[in-house]
């Protein structure tokens, strides 16, 4: 039985990073969380250009983190050209202009997707039919089944890697769908048959990138990714699609808007 729209479940910021750590590994969520922040601080100039970042030991007492996890967030800010380390002096933050990171909106992930797949080059990788389908993805949608088939899309902007997908389709969604090698249509508007599909169970957490993803988004074995899991339905609430997008974290970052609480009046 799909879940309800009730069901949708989404996981709020928490006071000092964007992400919880519920169901993380916690060497990956705590260098992801740490990387965030200053990342985030960095881009709107809560840490202005050529100012000092905080100490090593400050930001360990401060988050509660080791010396080797606090370096491994400011190794992959210096990489990215972000901060310069100066020795016997300390971090600072560089001058140069930074990209700017696509904000994914889930508490609206299905209007957030197909905008992102308008703006990028979707291309398909994998689309086979019978492929087993990972247990954790059954245990948010049983209805699914044990085998499903797969269409795996990597999304890119000029050029550059930007997600990778794997959808898993109940098997009369994949018989229909055509394999597509390049498309500008999203993902959630092939599914719905002209019509997005809607997303009401969403999740998301930090993975490090194993061989197959680092290779596919071009990023360092091991490099924090975002982890997007979502379940589609169309109007009627029927299955379209369970989705896992592992996501570049430096070129896109995660926005959540809680819902307003009425009070009475």
């Amino acid at each position: 039985m799909v879940p309800t729209p009730r069901s949708r479940r989404i996981n709020p910021p928490t006071k000092d990073a964007k992400l919880t750590s519920r169901h993380l590994d916690k060497g990956v969520a705590r260098y992801y969380r740490l990387y965030e922040l200053l990342s985030t601080a960095l881009q709107d100039g809560s840490i202005a250009p050529d100012s000092a970042l905080p100490s090593e030991p400050e930001l360990c007492a401060r988050h509660g983190l080791s010396r080797t996890t606090v370096r491994r967030a400011l190794d992959r800010l210096e990489r990215e050209g972000r901060i310069i380390r100066r020795r016997g002096s300390g971090t600072y933050a560089r001058t140069q202009r930074v990209r700017p990171r696509i904000c994914l909106e889930l508490h609206a992930l299905s209007e957030t997707l197909a905008d992102l797949e308008s703006r990028t080059t979707a291309t398909t990788l994998r689309f086979d039919a019978s492929v087993p389908v990972p247990q954790i993805l059954r245990t948010i949608a049983s209805e699914l089944g044990s085998t499903a088939y797969l269409l795996e899309r990597l999304l890119s902007n000029h050029g550059e890697p930007l997600s990778l997908t794997a959808a898993y389709l109940p098997e009369p969604i994949g018989r229909r769908l055509q394999r597509p090698a390049r498309s500008q249509t999203s993902l959630t508007t092939i599914l719905g048959r002209g019509r997005p599909a809607t997303a009401i169970k969403c999740s998301v957490g930090a993975v490090a990138a194993d061989a197959g993803a680092a290779r596919a988004l071009r990023v360092s074995l091991g490099s924090p990714l975002l982890r997007v899991r979502s379940v589609l339905v169309d109007e009627a609430g029927k299955l379209r699609a369970v989705l896992e997008s592992l996501c570049r974290s430096d070129r896109l970052q995660l926005k959540v808007v809680e819902p307003q609480r009425r009070h009475p009046g």
